[in-house]
Formats: structure tokens, C-alpha cells, sequence
């Protein structure tokens, strides 16, 4: 077997009810921040479009009660940072 998934620290989190700290959000690539929004979203769910199919749809994860995500980020003037709409 080449590839086998393995949750990452988001999921386990969500799984979990855990806090998520996200530390300098302004350098995330917008590609990850994207990522993202379902889980700030009202309905707190993750979709896992890379991992390998198990049946006939993709998995999602659903945060447990308890769920946390929180951000860091330095002002935007700073070098290489830059303010998130």
C-alpha cells in the first residue's frame, strides 16, 4: 500500500471537542484559509476531498461539542504579512 490516511491535528481536534490554534493566520496561503470556512461556518464541518474513498461519498467531519478554533496574527504592516479580508 503506497498512501494511507492519517487525521490530522484539525480533525483530531474537531473529533475530539479540543481547542485548534491556528498561530499567524495572515501567512496562510489563501488556498488554506479557504480550507477553513466550512469550519467557521454555522454548521462546523469539514469535508476530506483528499482522502481515499471507504464507500460511495466523501467523509466529512462534523465538530464535536467543545470545538474551538482560535487565530493569532500580527499587525499587517509587518514584512510578508497582510490584512485578511
Amino acid at each position: 500500500q503506497i498512501f494511507e490516511w492519517s487525521d490530522g491535528v484539525l480533525v483530531e481536534a474537531m473529533k475530539a471537542g479540543s481547542a485548534f490554534l491556528v498561530d499567524e493566520v495572515s501567512l496562510a496561503e489563501d488556498s488554506v484559509l479557504e480550507r477553513l470556512n466550512s469550519v467557521l461556518e454555522p454548521e462546523r464541518m469539514l469535508l476530506l476531498a483528499e482522502k481515499p474513498l471507504t464507500g460511495s461519498s466523501l467523509e466529512t467531519v462534523q465538530a464535536s461539542p467543545g470545538f474551538r478554533l482560535f487565530a493569532t496574527m500580527n499587525p499587517g504592516g509587518d514584512f510578508g504579512k497582510r490584512e485578511l479580508s
